[in-house]
Protein backbone atom coordinates (compact mmCIF):
# COMPACT_ATOMS: atom_id res chain seq x y z
CA UNK A 1 0.00 0.00 0.00
CA UNK A 2 1.53 3.26 -1.04
CA UNK A 3 1.43 6.08 1.08
CA UNK A 4 1.44 9.61 -0.34
CA UNK A 5 3.83 12.10 1.34
CA UNK A 6 3.00 14.95 2.75
CA UNK A 7 2.50 17.74 1.01
CA UNK A 8 5.58 20.09 0.53
CA UNK A 9 3.81 23.58 1.58
CA UNK A 10 7.08 25.72 1.09
CA UNK A 11 7.81 24.35 -2.05
CA UNK A 12 4.16 23.67 -3.18
CA UNK A 13 2.10 26.68 -1.44
CA UNK A 14 -2.45 26.48 -1.80
CA UNK A 15 -3.27 27.82 -5.01
CA UNK A 16 -6.08 30.10 -2.86
CA UNK A 17 -3.70 31.96 -0.77
CA UNK A 18 -1.61 34.57 -3.32
CA UNK A 19 -5.11 35.06 -4.82
CA UNK A 20 -6.45 35.97 -1.24
CA UNK A 21 -3.32 37.95 -0.61
CA UNK A 22 -4.23 39.78 -4.35
CA UNK A 23 -7.81 40.09 -3.26
CA UNK A 24 -6.55 42.04 -0.20
CA UNK A 25 -3.65 44.09 -1.77
CA UNK A 26 -6.34 45.08 -4.34
CA UNK A 27 -8.94 46.52 -1.32
CA UNK A 28 -6.74 47.80 1.28
CA UNK A 29 -6.14 51.34 -0.48
CA UNK A 30 -9.36 51.65 -1.40
CA UNK A 31 -10.36 51.05 1.91
CA UNK A 32 -7.93 53.38 3.18
CA UNK A 33 -8.49 56.32 0.82
CA UNK A 34 -12.47 56.00 1.95
CA UNK A 35 -11.81 56.00 5.33
CA UNK A 36 -9.63 58.90 5.61
CA UNK A 37 -11.87 60.63 3.44
CA UNK A 38 -14.57 59.95 6.27
CA UNK A 39 -12.34 61.51 8.73
CA UNK A 40 -11.17 64.73 7.51
CA UNK A 41 -14.77 65.37 5.89
CA UNK A 42 -16.14 64.88 9.46
CA UNK A 43 -12.93 67.08 11.11
CA UNK A 44 -13.81 69.47 8.74
CA UNK A 45 -18.00 69.43 9.47
CA UNK A 46 -16.65 69.36 13.37
CA UNK A 47 -14.51 72.57 12.85
CA UNK A 48 -17.25 74.31 11.00
CA UNK A 49 -19.84 73.56 13.44
CA UNK A 50 -17.75 74.83 16.25
CA UNK A 51 -16.91 77.76 14.30
CA UNK A 52 -20.71 77.97 13.88
CA UNK A 53 -20.80 78.20 18.03
CA UNK A 54 -18.63 81.16 18.24
CA UNK A 55 -20.42 83.06 15.10
CA UNK A 56 -22.90 84.93 17.01
CA UNK A 57 -20.07 86.40 19.34
CA UNK A 58 -17.90 87.39 16.04
CA UNK A 59 -17.86 91.13 17.50
CA UNK A 60 -17.10 91.19 20.96
CA UNK A 61 -14.17 88.10 20.31
CA UNK A 62 -12.75 90.73 17.53
CA UNK A 63 -12.79 93.85 19.38
CA UNK A 64 -11.50 92.05 22.56
CA UNK A 65 -8.68 90.29 20.04
CA UNK A 66 -7.91 94.13 18.67
CA UNK A 67 -7.61 95.87 22.24
CA UNK A 68 -5.14 92.73 23.62
CA UNK A 69 -3.00 93.55 20.17
CA UNK A 70 -3.09 97.28 21.50
CA UNK A 71 -2.81 96.60 24.91
CA UNK A 72 -0.28 94.03 25.57
CA UNK A 73 2.48 96.22 25.64
CA UNK A 74 1.30 97.59 28.12
CA UNK A 75 -0.15 94.66 30.31
CA UNK A 76 3.71 93.54 29.71
CA UNK A 77 5.14 96.48 31.10
CA UNK A 78 2.83 96.30 33.84
CA UNK A 79 3.77 93.12 34.92
CA UNK A 80 7.29 93.53 34.76
CA UNK A 81 6.97 96.70 37.00
CA UNK A 82 4.03 95.50 39.42
CA UNK A 83 5.29 91.57 39.72
CA UNK A 84 1.49 91.09 40.53
CA UNK A 85 -0.29 87.97 39.48
CA UNK A 86 -1.42 87.46 35.87
CA UNK A 87 -5.24 87.44 37.08
CA UNK A 88 -4.56 90.85 39.05
CA UNK A 89 -2.69 92.86 36.11
CA UNK A 90 -5.31 91.56 33.80
CA UNK A 91 -8.35 92.88 36.16
CA UNK A 92 -6.36 96.21 36.21
CA UNK A 93 -6.06 96.35 32.09
CA UNK A 94 -9.75 95.44 31.59
CA UNK A 95 -10.24 98.63 34.56
CA UNK A 96 -8.08 100.93 32.82
CA UNK A 97 -9.68 100.45 29.24
CA UNK A 98 -13.10 100.28 30.84
CA UNK A 99 -11.95 103.74 32.07
CA UNK A 100 -10.12 105.34 29.64
CA UNK A 101 -11.17 103.61 26.03
CA UNK A 102 -14.44 102.66 26.21
CA UNK A 103 -16.45 105.33 28.02
CA UNK A 104 -14.65 107.94 26.27
CA UNK A 105 -15.15 106.45 22.64
CA UNK A 106 -18.94 106.36 24.13
CA UNK A 107 -19.12 109.62 25.19
CA UNK A 108 -17.56 110.72 21.92
CA UNK A 109 -20.00 109.22 19.45
CA UNK A 110 -22.75 110.38 21.27
CA UNK A 111 -21.48 113.86 21.39
CA UNK A 112 -20.74 113.32 17.91
CA UNK A 113 -24.14 111.52 16.62
CA UNK A 114 -25.98 114.96 18.40
CA UNK A 115 -23.38 117.59 16.76
CA UNK A 116 -23.89 116.08 13.27
CA UNK A 117 -28.12 116.26 13.95
CA UNK A 118 -27.68 119.68 15.46
CA UNK A 119 -25.90 120.54 12.08
CA UNK A 120 -28.38 119.60 9.91
CA UNK A 121 -30.87 121.17 11.74
CA UNK A 122 -29.17 124.52 11.46
CA UNK A 123 -28.28 123.71 7.80
CA UNK A 124 -31.91 123.44 6.97
CA UNK A 125 -32.89 126.76 9.04
CA UNK A 126 -30.75 128.77 7.03
CA UNK A 127 -31.58 127.14 3.39
CA UNK A 128 -35.18 128.05 4.37
CA UNK A 129 -34.67 131.49 5.56
CA UNK A 130 -32.39 132.31 2.67
CA UNK A 131 -29.03 132.82 5.11
CA UNK A 132 -27.50 130.14 3.40
CA UNK A 133 -25.90 130.73 0.10
CA UNK A 134 -23.38 129.13 -2.46
CA UNK A 135 -22.48 132.44 -4.35
CA UNK A 136 -20.32 135.15 -2.13
CA UNK A 137 -21.69 138.71 -2.38
CA UNK A 138 -20.89 140.72 -4.68
CA UNK A 139 -19.68 143.76 -3.42
CA UNK A 140 -17.64 142.11 -0.33
CA UNK A 141 -15.71 139.54 -1.67
CA UNK A 142 -15.91 140.54 -5.71
CA UNK A 143 -13.12 138.03 -6.77
CA UNK A 144 -14.63 135.00 -5.09
CA UNK A 145 -17.65 136.22 -6.17
CA UNK A 146 -17.04 135.81 -10.03
CA UNK A 147 -15.03 132.79 -9.38
CA UNK A 148 -17.59 130.90 -8.03
CA UNK A 149 -19.84 131.99 -10.25
CA UNK A 150 -17.69 130.91 -13.12
CA UNK A 151 -17.36 127.60 -11.73
CA UNK A 152 -21.07 126.98 -11.46
CA UNK A 153 -21.24 127.96 -15.05
CA UNK A 154 -19.17 125.47 -16.18
CA UNK A 155 -20.72 122.53 -13.77
CA UNK A 156 -23.88 123.97 -15.93
CA UNK A 157 -25.71 124.30 -12.43
CA UNK A 158 -26.55 127.12 -10.38
CA UNK A 159 -26.92 127.82 -6.84
CA UNK A 160 -30.52 126.55 -6.37
CA UNK A 161 -28.99 123.11 -7.58
CA UNK A 162 -26.20 123.29 -5.35
CA UNK A 163 -28.44 123.57 -2.28
CA UNK A 164 -30.82 121.35 -3.21
CA UNK A 165 -27.71 118.40 -3.41
CA UNK A 166 -26.10 119.68 -0.15
CA UNK A 167 -29.62 119.75 1.67
CA UNK A 168 -30.02 116.54 0.23
CA UNK A 169 -26.96 114.99 1.76
CA UNK A 170 -27.11 116.72 4.89
CA UNK A 171 -30.78 114.94 5.35
CA UNK A 172 -28.98 111.38 4.44
CA UNK A 173 -26.51 111.74 7.03
CA UNK A 174 -28.96 113.37 9.34
CA UNK A 175 -31.17 110.61 9.04
CA UNK A 176 -28.09 107.79 9.09
CA UNK A 177 -27.48 109.45 12.54
CA UNK A 178 -30.48 109.53 14.16
CA UNK A 179 -30.94 105.81 13.47
CA UNK A 180 -27.64 104.55 14.48
CA UNK A 181 -28.17 106.69 17.58
CA UNK A 182 -31.97 105.17 17.73
CA UNK A 183 -30.34 101.51 17.33
CA UNK A 184 -28.18 102.06 19.88
CA UNK A 185 -29.88 103.28 22.78
CA UNK A 186 -32.85 100.50 21.88
CA UNK A 187 -30.00 98.09 22.32
CA UNK A 188 -28.81 98.69 25.26
CA UNK A 189 -29.15 95.36 27.14
CA UNK A 190 -27.21 93.54 23.79
CA UNK A 191 -24.46 96.71 23.93
CA UNK A 192 -23.93 96.05 27.76
CA UNK A 193 -24.08 92.04 27.26
CA UNK A 194 -21.21 92.36 24.78
CA UNK A 195 -19.47 94.68 26.70
CA UNK A 196 -19.19 91.96 28.71
CA UNK A 197 -18.27 89.19 26.84
CA UNK A 198 -15.64 91.46 25.25
CA UNK A 199 -14.20 92.12 28.88
CA UNK A 200 -14.11 88.67 29.58
CA UNK A 201 -12.34 87.59 26.52
CA UNK A 202 -10.19 90.24 27.03
CA UNK A 203 -9.66 89.40 30.49
CA UNK A 204 -8.18 85.54 29.50
CA UNK A 205 -6.72 86.96 26.30
CA UNK A 206 -4.44 88.98 28.76
CA UNK A 207 -3.61 85.84 30.32
CA UNK A 208 -3.30 82.97 28.23
CA UNK A 209 -2.30 85.47 24.77
CA UNK A 210 0.63 83.90 24.76
CA UNK A 211 -0.19 80.26 25.25
CA UNK A 212 -2.88 80.69 22.51
CA UNK A 213 -0.68 82.38 20.24
CA UNK A 214 2.34 79.60 20.73
CA UNK A 215 -0.48 76.92 20.03
CA UNK A 216 -1.46 78.22 17.37
CA UNK A 217 1.80 78.19 15.79
CA UNK A 218 2.28 74.96 16.10
CA UNK A 219 -0.87 74.51 14.27
CA UNK A 220 0.36 75.54 10.86
CA UNK A 221 1.64 73.12 8.33
CA UNK A 222 4.85 74.88 7.87
CA UNK A 223 8.28 74.32 9.43
CA UNK A 224 9.08 76.07 12.38
CA UNK A 225 11.65 78.95 11.09
CA UNK A 226 8.72 80.22 8.45
CA UNK A 227 6.57 80.26 11.17
CA UNK A 228 8.52 82.51 13.42
CA UNK A 229 9.22 84.50 10.05
CA UNK A 230 5.57 85.02 9.18
CA UNK A 231 4.91 85.48 13.13
CA UNK A 232 8.18 88.48 13.29
CA UNK A 233 6.82 89.97 9.66
CA UNK A 234 2.83 90.08 10.76
CA UNK A 235 3.93 91.46 14.29
CA UNK A 236 5.80 94.14 11.89
CA UNK A 237 2.69 95.06 9.36
CA UNK A 238 0.54 95.44 12.49
CA UNK A 239 2.68 96.93 14.35
CA UNK A 240 2.94 99.99 11.77
CA UNK A 241 -0.54 99.66 11.20
CA UNK A 242 -1.81 99.64 14.45
CA UNK A 243 0.09 102.00 16.37
CA UNK A 244 2.25 103.97 13.51
CA UNK A 245 -1.08 104.68 10.95
CA UNK A 246 -4.11 104.42 13.57
CA UNK A 247 -2.71 106.22 16.94
CA UNK A 248 -1.50 108.95 14.17
CA UNK A 249 -4.64 109.14 12.89
CA UNK A 250 -6.18 109.72 16.56
CA UNK A 251 -3.78 112.57 18.16
CA UNK A 252 -3.98 114.37 14.47
CA UNK A 253 -7.62 114.51 14.64
CA UNK A 254 -7.61 115.00 18.74
CA UNK A 255 -5.63 118.40 17.69
CA UNK A 256 -8.48 118.96 14.94
CA UNK A 257 -11.22 119.03 17.70
CA UNK A 258 -8.44 121.57 19.82
CA UNK A 259 -8.38 123.59 17.52
CA UNK A 260 -11.52 123.79 16.02
CA UNK A 261 -13.06 124.52 19.56
CA UNK A 262 -10.41 127.47 20.61
CA UNK A 263 -11.43 128.85 17.09
CA UNK A 264 -15.29 128.80 18.51
CA UNK A 265 -15.70 126.55 14.95
CA UNK A 266 -19.63 124.85 14.82
CA UNK A 267 -19.65 121.25 15.67
CA UNK A 268 -15.61 120.90 16.63
CA UNK A 269 -16.34 117.28 16.96
CA UNK A 270 -17.13 116.98 13.85
CA UNK A 271 -14.23 118.80 12.51
CA UNK A 272 -11.52 116.52 14.07
CA UNK A 273 -13.06 113.48 13.44
CA UNK A 274 -13.00 114.47 9.64
CA UNK A 275 -9.03 115.23 10.32
CA UNK A 276 -8.55 112.12 11.37
CA UNK A 277 -9.63 110.21 8.47
CA UNK A 278 -8.56 112.65 6.14
CA UNK A 279 -5.04 111.31 7.32
CA UNK A 280 -5.50 107.98 5.56
CA UNK A 281 -6.51 109.86 2.10
CA UNK A 282 -3.03 109.55 0.01
CA UNK A 283 -0.74 112.89 -0.53
CA UNK A 284 -3.35 115.64 0.28
CA UNK A 285 -4.32 114.20 4.49
CA UNK A 286 -5.60 116.46 6.88
CA UNK A 287 -5.12 119.30 4.74
CA UNK A 288 -8.29 118.34 2.75
CA UNK A 289 -9.91 119.42 5.61
CA UNK A 290 -8.07 122.47 7.33
CA UNK A 291 -7.33 124.43 3.91
CA UNK A 292 -10.44 125.41 2.94
CA UNK A 293 -11.53 126.01 6.46
CA UNK A 294 -8.82 128.23 6.65
CA UNK A 295 -9.57 129.75 3.17
CA UNK A 296 -12.89 130.41 4.40
CA UNK A 297 -11.70 132.23 7.31
CA UNK A 298 -9.83 134.65 5.06
CA UNK A 299 -12.28 135.20 2.32
CA UNK A 300 -14.55 135.81 5.41
CA UNK A 301 -12.12 138.72 6.70
CA UNK A 302 -11.59 136.75 10.07
CA UNK A 303 -8.56 137.10 9.71
CA UNK A 304 -6.47 136.32 12.88
CA UNK A 305 -8.47 133.19 13.37
CA UNK A 306 -7.16 132.23 9.42
CA UNK A 307 -3.75 132.79 10.79
CA UNK A 308 -3.89 130.50 13.66
CA UNK A 309 -5.77 127.85 12.11
CA UNK A 310 -3.39 128.05 9.05
CA UNK A 311 -0.28 128.17 11.51
CA UNK A 312 -1.22 125.49 13.92
CA UNK A 313 -2.29 122.99 11.18
CA UNK A 314 1.13 123.56 9.42
CA UNK A 315 3.27 123.34 12.38
CA UNK A 316 1.79 121.10 14.72
CA UNK A 317 -0.94 118.90 12.60
CA UNK A 318 0.65 118.36 9.95
CA UNK A 319 4.45 117.68 11.51
CA UNK A 320 3.00 114.94 13.60
CA UNK A 321 3.90 112.51 10.58
CA UNK A 322 7.47 113.67 11.41
CA UNK A 323 7.50 112.73 14.81
CA UNK A 324 5.47 110.12 15.02
CA UNK A 325 5.86 107.49 12.02
CA UNK A 326 9.88 106.82 12.65
CA UNK A 327 8.88 105.68 16.27
CA UNK A 328 6.50 103.17 15.15
CA UNK A 329 7.25 101.88 12.00
CA UNK A 330 11.02 102.89 11.03
CA UNK A 331 12.58 99.92 9.91
CA UNK A 332 9.28 97.66 9.90
CA UNK A 333 6.89 96.65 7.52
CA UNK A 334 4.13 99.14 6.74
CA UNK A 335 1.08 99.29 4.30
CA UNK A 336 1.05 102.11 1.57
CA UNK A 337 -1.49 104.94 2.60
CA UNK A 338 -3.53 103.96 -0.79
CA UNK A 339 -3.84 100.13 0.79
CA UNK A 340 -4.60 101.34 4.41
CA UNK A 341 -7.61 103.98 2.70
CA UNK A 342 -9.22 101.41 1.12
CA UNK A 343 -9.18 98.65 3.48
CA UNK A 344 -10.79 101.34 5.89
CA UNK A 345 -13.52 101.78 2.99
CA UNK A 346 -13.74 98.15 2.41
CA UNK A 347 -13.73 97.15 6.34
CA UNK A 348 -16.67 99.71 7.23
CA UNK A 349 -18.63 98.45 4.21
CA UNK A 350 -18.47 95.04 4.98
CA UNK A 351 -17.72 94.91 9.39
CA UNK A 352 -19.84 98.69 10.10
CA UNK A 353 -17.60 100.25 12.68
CA UNK A 354 -15.58 97.14 13.85
CA UNK A 355 -14.10 97.32 10.10
CA UNK A 356 -12.33 100.91 10.78
CA UNK A 357 -9.85 98.82 12.72
CA UNK A 358 -10.11 95.14 11.46
CA UNK A 359 -10.22 96.08 7.80
CA UNK A 360 -6.52 97.16 8.11
CA UNK A 361 -5.66 94.24 10.10
CA UNK A 362 -6.92 91.91 7.96
CA UNK A 363 -4.89 93.49 5.12
CA UNK A 364 -1.81 93.32 7.69
CA UNK A 365 -2.26 90.23 7.09
CA UNK A 366 -2.29 89.62 3.98
CA UNK A 367 0.67 92.10 3.25
CA UNK A 368 2.19 89.26 5.72
CA UNK A 369 1.61 86.81 3.84
CA UNK A 370 2.86 87.84 0.47
CA UNK A 371 6.42 89.52 2.75
CA UNK A 372 6.42 85.67 3.43
CA UNK A 373 6.61 84.21 0.26
CA UNK A 374 8.83 86.95 -0.75
CA UNK A 375 11.17 86.03 1.37
CA UNK A 376 11.11 82.48 1.83
CA UNK A 377 10.27 81.78 -1.86
CA UNK A 378 12.09 84.31 -4.14
CA UNK A 379 14.62 84.76 -1.29
CA UNK A 380 13.80 89.00 -1.54
CA UNK A 381 14.09 91.99 1.05
CA UNK A 382 10.72 92.76 2.58
CA UNK A 383 9.87 96.19 1.75
CA UNK A 384 6.97 98.98 2.52
CA UNK A 385 3.90 98.04 -0.12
Amino acid sequence: MLIKPPADHATNPPKTAPEETKGLSRRTPSNARLVTSLAVGLAVLVLILGLRLLLPFFEPITWAIILALFFFPVYNWIKRRLRLPDAVISVIMCLLIIMFIIIPVFGLLGSLTAEIIRVYNELQLNLATGEFTIVPDRERFPVLHGAVSRMLDLLQTHEAGVKEGISDIAKRMGEFFLMQGTVLFKNVAGIIFNGALMLLTLYFLFIDGEKMLETFKGLLPMPRRDVENFAGVTADVLSATLYGNMLNAAIQGGLGIFIMWVLDFSAPLLWGMLIGLSTFIPIIGPALIWLPATVYLFVSGIYLKGAILLTFSILVISQIDYFLRPIFISGKTQLHTLFLFFSILGGINVFGLLGLVLGPILMALCVSILELYKLETLGLEPHDW
